[in-house]
C-alpha cells in the first residue's frame, strides 16, 4: 500500500460519497458489490473513459458519468 494514501482516523474522516468516473479521486474506496476497491491511480483514456487500478492491482474501465458509491477520507476540523 502505498504511504501517501494512508490516513488516520485521528487527523481524517470517512464520509460516504456520491461520485462519478469524472470526480472518483486516488484515495476513493469504490463499493463494488459489497467489496471494496481502494483507487490509486486514475487516468483519464480516450471517448469519456477512466481506467482505475486498485491497492490490489485490479484495474477496470469505466465512463466518466458512470455513478459510482464510494467513501472519501475527509480531514477533521
Amino acid at each position: 500500500m502505498r504511504e501517501d494514501l494512508v490516513t488516520s482516523n485521528k487527523t481524517h474522516r470517512y464520509v460516504a460519497v456520491r461520485v462519478t468516473g469524472k470526480t472518483v479521486r486516488r484515495g476513493d474506496v469504490i463499493d463494488l458489490d459489497g467489496r471494496g476497491f481502494g483507487v490509486v491511480d486514475a487516468l483519464d483514456a480516450p471517448g469519456n473513459v477512466r481506467w482505475l487500478r486498485s491497492r490490489t492491482g485490479e484495474t477496470m474501465a469505466v465512463h466518466t458519468t458512470t455513478p459510482l458509491s464510494a467513501v472519501r477520507a475527509v480531514e477533521r476540523r
